[in-house]
């Protein structure tokens, strides 16, 4: 029976894209909210650490209590986390960049929250998925995020064909270990048609923020560097 007193609450907490100021993506409002939880669960604590000094929290650090989540083996923590829940009022769930969930293994927990009957409440903020998406003038209607894609050569490159063909119905994002970021721009150069539309998105929100949507054949033409920075990739009409 679903106890309609509880006020346990699980706040989905946004973090940043980059090192920009959280002014450009935290409203005042949201951060105020985040200044009232002292008890979080996140993928990594110290990045969690960072961000939380990065708004000024106004609970010194030492008091604030940090969950680390074992992604490798969440079933292990189960009953850790529903403890958690249903002993602190309100816990924030942290992301190692942008919003909780969204390729992210936070929905887990989310879920593990509605099972408890507990509150979730998500909070405004970031995603470098959905940034990339409005800023690419690609299908927005119908889109999906693969993440990152086999690494095998053969299974790659079929993979990517096969995300050619849909991506004339539904925009298909993607992402690549930021080391072989180049190397991956030129591998899709060689593989899509001349005219099927490109998507990088760099660095969003960052210094070196840069957005390009253009056919595969005006990249064959331009020297485009992403070097390791973050990027989203978008195959789409």
């Amino acid at each position: 029976m679903i106890n309609k007193d509880k006020k346990n609450t699980l706040y989905l907490v946004p973090i940043g894209l980059s090192e920009s100021s959280f002014e450009w993506f935290l409203p005042h409002k949201v951060k105020e909210e985040i200044y009232q939880i002292n008890f979080f669960i996140a993928e990594n604590a110290k990045t969690a650490r960072h961000f939380l000094k990065f708004i000024s929290h106004p609970t010194l650090l030492p008091q604030i209590e940090i969950f680390e989540l074992d992604k490798h083996n969440l079933d292990s923590q189960k009953d850790e986390i529903k403890n958690i829940l249903q002993k602190n009022d309100k816990t924030g769930l942290i992301s190692e960049a942008g919003m909780p969930c969204i390729a992210d293994p936070g929905n887990h927990i989310v879920k593990m929250a509605h099972l408890n009957h507990i509150l979730v409440k998500p909070l405004v903020g970031p995603s470098s998925i959905l940034l990339a998406l409005i800023a690419s003038g690609m299908n927005g209607q119908q889109f999906k995020f693969n993440g990152y894609l086999p690494q095998k050569p053969d299974e790659r490159k079929q993979t990517i064909l096969k995300l050619e063909i849909e991506s004339n119905h539904t925009t298909q994002l993607f992402i690549e270990t930021p080391y072989r970021n180049d190397k991956f721009l030129a591998e899709m150069c060689q593989i899509l048609k001349p005219n099927t539309m490109l998507l990088v998105a760099i660095d969003l929100t960052g210094e070196n923020e840069k957005i390009i949507s253009k056919p595969i054949s005006w990249y064959k033409g331009n020297a485009i560097e992403i070097g390791k920075l973050p990027c989203i990739f978008g195959i789409g009409v």
